[in-house]
């Protein structure tokens, strides 16, 4: 690290969410090798940073969310629902805290220059611990939001999530003298106001964070015009954002929050490419496989050039787990396309797809000198499914057939009809989806709810055990209707539980 620059890292707080930054610090810290000078930590972004200052690398940390399960950190309060003062109790929390092997020993012997941003409500005051501060009560308490979990008492005082007071404490960094500041943040952006109460809880806590952080780095804006009269430096803040497909709390789902964390290694990456730091990938694909293979049935019809044509078609997922988790949901597609367009039934000699990907748009960069930010341009809450098929004709010819499924309106009779028409083209010669090449044809074609049916019913796995089968194929449908849920039910939740 350049000997003017003095780094701190605050990892901001975000529910669930922060599994993204899980992936990101295996980014940072692990491939990259950046390494900071102080880190700060908010509400959820605390257990990152106990893992950290338990002597994790970014890889182990990454992992240790790889192998996490929603479920293990639920544990509801009925004592705490009748008297109204929680909906929950930080039992199951600890639980997973224990499960992690943390040492408070270690931790509180930790070379890392850290402090955990607390609020205590008390003192109607913000705090911050330092590692050598720490124990399970502390780390506890940078989670126990109001409403959902009771406040943790420490010597008489009553300590409490400082999210509606700060979600990434930039006080805090520049008390310690940072020149940059790096900030991953997760809370959403989204434009919307959903409606019910639980909606409108988390939509206040946005509000409250997402203002607290413009407020912030305003500060930074307005003190680098005059330094000398507000921080006496320059100060860079960075600031990584994302829009992560997991609710802050209501999740049971682990393949989500595992895609959550490989969504952080993609935007890390990214931003490392955009920032021209090097890195070294760590592959971690193999973290996931199961050994079970996937097989789908397609049967759409409609017509190509105006001319009546069918598409048979198998799809094939060569490891369950990897499909789930990965983020990359690409599959193999074998099968024929049947039109008098194409001479006939042309066989798919090469093929595949990729399904329900979460759409991307050319990530964000803007950087004023004072603030960078860093957007991950992923938005999930529309979805596509993308085809591509080298095709034979029986007469010899070869053709590229393009499909898109695009789901994107939040209704769900709309978005199911969505979900069963492809767009398509056909071009000349065998070519990628992004290559020039001549278009022969454009058509739609579209699938019958009996089509749907016969897909669901015949859809067969493979894989050591019966049990890994069954598990497969209700994974497979736990990410399909999840995936269908992020579009078009979010009234009822923001993103899909399960």
């Amino acid at each position: 690290m350049s000997e003017e620059k003095k780094r701190s890292l605050l990892l901001a707080g975000g529910g669930l969410k922060v599994a993204f930054q899980a992936g990101v610090l295996q980014v940072w810290l692990s491939e990259a090798g950046l390494r900071f000078d102080h880190v700060d930590a908010c509400s959820g972004g605390a257990f990152n940073l106990a893992l950290l200052c338990d002597g994790r690398t970014g890889i182990e940390i990454a992992d240790t969310w790889r192998r996490m399960r929603p479920l293990d950190g639920v544990s509801f309060s009925g004592r705490g629902l009748l008297r109204g003062d929680s909906i929950v109790t930080m039992d199951g929390y600890r639980q997973v805290v224990r499960g992690w092997g943390l040492d408070w020993d270690r931790i509180r012997a930790s070379s890392v220059d850290a402090t955990f941003t607390v609020h205590n409500r008390s003192r109607a005051a913000r705090e911050t611990f330092a590692a050598a501060e720490m124990d399970e009560d502390k780390l506890v308490a940078t989670l126990s939001q109001a409403v959902w979990f009771p406040p943790v008492q420490i010597d008489g005082d009553y300590y409490t999530d400082a999210v509606f007071d700060t979600d990434a404490n930039v006080d805090a960094a520049l008390e310690h003298g940072a020149d940059e500041i790096w900030v991953i943040w997760t809370v959403s952006r989204r434009p919307e106001w959903m409606p019910g109460a639980l909606a409108q809880f988390f939509h206040a806590l946005e509000v409250s964070a997402n203002g607290t952080l413009a407020s912030d780095l305003e500060r930074i804006r307005m003190n680098n015009k005059v330094p000398e009269v507000h921080f006496e430096r320059h100060v860079h803040a960075k600031v990584l954002r994302a829009e992560v497909a997991t609710h802050y709390l209501a999740l049971f789902n682990g393949d989500r929050l595992h895609r959550a964390v490989e969504q952080g290694v993609r935007a890390a990456r990214a931003w490392c490419d955009a920032q021209g730091i090097p890195y070294t990938p760590i592959d971690r694909s193999h973290f996931y496989d199961t050994g079970v293979v996937l097989r789908f049935s397609d049967h759409l019809h409609g017509r190509l050039r105006g001319r009546p044509a069918e598409a048979d078609l198998q799809l094939v997922v060569a490891d369950a787990g990897a499909f789930m988790n990965a983020g990359c949901q690409r599959v193999e597609v074998r099968g024929t396309v049947t039109s008098s367009f194409l001479d006939g039934a042309a066989t798919v000699e090469e093929g595949y797809a990729d399904i329900l990907l979460d759409v991307r748009s050319q990530a964000v960069t803007v950087d004023d000198g004072s603030v960078l930010e860093a957007d991950d341009g992923v938005d999930p809450t529309r979805k596509l499914m993308t085809y591509v098929l080298h095709l034979r004709t029986p007469t010899g010819r070869a053709v590229t057939f393009l499909g898109v499924k695009d789901v994107s309106t939040p209704t769900v009779s709309t978005a199911a009809r969505e979900a069963m028409t492809m767009s398509c083209r056909i071009l000349d010669g065998w070519v990628g989806p992004d290559d020039d090449a001549p278009e022969l044809g454009t058509g739609l074609l579209w699938m019958g709810f009996r089509d749907v049916a016969s897909q669901l019913v015949g859809a067969r796995a493979s894989g050591p055990t019966l049990k890994a089968e069954a598990a497969g194929l209700a994974r497979y449908g736990a990410l399909f209707a999840g995936s269908l849920w992020d579009v078009c039910a979010r009234k009822v939740l923001t993103y899909a539980p399960f």
